[in-house]
């Protein structure tokens, strides 16, 4: 079970686990619309009159938890969104750290977001992006709201020749315009990517940045993940809610983003929590969708017998004999076998003299 196995993973780098309810109460989602995939709840009223909502989101449960100090969790839970124009249960798993966050930290969670997606596939990619630096790089260049705004859909679409019409808008000057084209084209792995992005700092606190990706990629290394992480800064639709690194994490034979997290310490500032915190959510249900491959057959023997002339007493040995020999059984009655609401796929289909037969040879 692949949940297992995550869960294993996390509690060995010492995070512990975090258990909530269904719903939480309606205002922490209505106050904190911002952080939220949606703003599209399932609400209902609880027994004393107050406005519950099943849960969109785990991590503002567990940032509303925390009292303002050093916390490390990892979740399993299931969380209702809007998708396809109707509601969806989606199970994620995933981890939070909070506290202090430093360099460590965030090479941690990535670290570990990248464990965790070589538990499902050995084949995966991780793409880095940092806002922070992209916010410094517009503020340095003097772009205004509405050209920081067209420059980020340029770079989500990593449409280089774009920041020509900024340019002659005059919302870009050449010069910034040149070196956002380059930039918007970065896609690397990830040590080499960060060397190349240093000479693209502009300004002392670009090049702080460009310092720290830098640090990150070094203890990457020494993590054993740095080889499948890449920088690529067409990663930004998620800016409004990361304010530092964000990161998207992908594996072979899913054609869909199956991780997404990063640096958000916006979040716990606007709970009144004097912390930092980074984290990733893992789509277990895409991933299950894709990878799990179903079953060939359901049970490995299903035996028939005549409810009229057949004992309960033969049928019941026969089932425990196959049962210690770690096979999958169903039993079914002769008159019902036409009329099953769900037809059993078994490797061998035996009436009941034929099954004692066979258990008397395990």
């Amino acid at each position: 079970m692949i949940t297992t196995k995550l869960n294993n993973l996390y509690e060995r780098y010492g995070y512990r686990q975090f258990k909530m309810t269904k719903f939480e109460p309606y205002d922490l989602y209505a106050d904190n619309r911002d952080f939220l995939k949606s703003n599209q709840l399932i609400t209902f009223t609880d027994l004393d009159g107050s406005l519950l909502a099943l849960k969109p989101d785990v991590t503002l449960s567990i940032i509303k938890s925390n009292l303002g100090g050093e916390e490390k969790v990892y979740y399993n839970e299931t969380v209702y969104r809007p998708k396809n124009h109707r509601y969806h249960e989606i199970l994620q798993s995933g981890i939070e750290c909070i506290g202090k966050i430093d360099s460590y930290s965030e090479a941690e969670v990535i670290a570990l977001a990248a464990k965790s997606l070589q538990l499902i596939s050995d084949k995966y990619v991780i793409r880095i992006s940092d806002a922070a630096f992209l916010k410094q790089m517009f503020e340095t260049m003097g772009l205004g709201e509405k050209a920081e705004e067209e420059a980020l859909k340029l770079f989500s679409m990593k449409n280089a020749a774009g920041f020509d019409e900024l340019v002659s808008k005059d919302m870009l000057t050449e010069a910034s315009a040149a070196t956002l084209k380059k930039m918007v084209d970065l896609y690397m792995p990830f040590k080499e990517g960060v060397a190349e992005l240093k000479k693209y700092a502009i300004s002392n606190v670009s090049a702080m940045m460009a310092s720290h990706l830098a640090e990150l990629a070094a203890i990457f290394e020494s993590f054993g993940v740095l080889d499948c992480i890449f920088l690529d800064f067409s990663l930004v639709n998620s800016m409004d809610y990361y304010n530092g690194i964000m990161f998207q994490g992908a594996v072979a034979d899913i054609p869909f983003t199956v991780l997404s997290g990063g640096r958000y310490d916006k979040l716990p500032q606007k709970m009144g929590r004097k912390v930092g915190a980074i984290g990733f959510a893992l789509y277990l249900d895409t991933v299950e969708n894709y990878l799990v491959k179903p079953h060939d057959y359901d049970v490995d023997y299903l035996i028939t017998y005549d409810g009229e002339k057949d004992t309960a007493a033969k049928v019941a040995a026969v089932v425990e004999t196959f049962n210690h020999a770690d096979c999958k059984v169903r039993s079914v009655r002769l008159d019902e076998l036409s009329t099953m609401e769900h037809k059993i796929k078994a490797r061998k289909t035996l009436s009941l003299q034929e099954a004692e037969k066979e258990a008397a040879e395990i």
